[in-house]
């Protein structure tokens, strides 16, 4: 007869997972000292704690596996259970390449739009604009995207392709928990749903301009953030970026010191 240690040993496992095995079925002592309550197991258990070990390896849930060695470890039966795994393997392997594909692109984005900002950031004055558009608030920022899709779709532009400069504004500033997400195009005829839009003049803002629509406009805006933190600047909002028809996109953002002179 062999301790629990012993066992775990010669198996290679661990006593807490022989314990847990345990308290599943999956393995019973063949002996407990009734004084001490220690485990003891007969020598061909080790058989049975590998077989445990190798199913659990191949993703094999404990419940399957105590089916398996309690109606016996047919052939039929394993080639059965090892093809199923083996779907859901191949569905694992589809779904984890997409998503490290989609993980690389954003990676790559977000690294062009940093190093686009670096080279490009600059600090100008804006102007105010007013413009004819639409309106939408928002709770957080994950609702940003589908709420400018709305408000395009209203104004019959296209965000791939917009055929006139289209101006997007967010504006956190005004309510704790809201975002007001608004939508112009410049030099077209409104349609009757819109409004006077706003957009605030400021006296120094950071502006950027990117080549190419970023993947992530978020992660475009994260980025400016980082950038302005480089140079010691907070954004005070409102956001305001523009979707030129050539397919570039300036943000432009007013700006404050992290220092304030007036603090001094």
């Amino acid at each position: 007869m062999e301790s629990i240690g012993e066992l775990a040993r010669r198996t290679g496992t661990s006593r807490r997972m022989l314990r847990h095995w345990e308290a599943e079925g999956l393995l019973e002592p063949a002996g407990v000292d009734p004084r001490t309550g220690r485990r003891h197991y007969a020598a061909s258990q080790a058989g049975r704690v590998r077989a445990i070990a190798g199913l659990r390896a191949l993703g094999f849930g404990l419940d399957a596996i105590a089916d398996l060695l309690d109606q016996g470890l047919s052939e039929s039966r394993l080639v059965e259970l090892l093809r199923r795994r083996e779907a859901e393997l191949v569905d694992r392997v589809a779904a984890d390449t997409a998503a490290l594909a989609t993980v690389r692109e954003r990676l790559r984005s977000m690294e062009a739009s940093r190093s686009t900002i670096a080279s490009t950031f600059a600090l100008s004055s804006l102007a105010a604009v007013e413009l004819q558009g639409v309106v939408e608030t928002v709770e957080d920022e994950t609702e940003i995207p589908d709420a400018v899709g709305r408000l395009l779709a209203v104004l019959g532009a296209d965000a791939a392709a917009p055929d006139r400069d289209v101006v997007l504004g967010f504006d956190g500033t005004t309510h704790e928990r809201t975002i007001v997400v608004a939508a112009a195009l410049v030099g077209a005829a409104p349609p009757a749903a819109t409004r006077t839009i706003s957009f605030p003049s400021a006296e120094r803002a950071a502006v950027v301009r990117l080549g190419e629509r970023p993947g992530s406009t978020a992660d475009a805006w994260i980025a400016l953030d980082a950038e302005l933190e480089v140079n010691e600047l907070r954004a005070t909002g409102p956001y305001r970026q523009t979707l030129h028809p050539d397919g570039s996109v300036t943000l432009a953002v007013a700006v404050n010191g992290i220092v304030d002179p007036a603090d001094d």
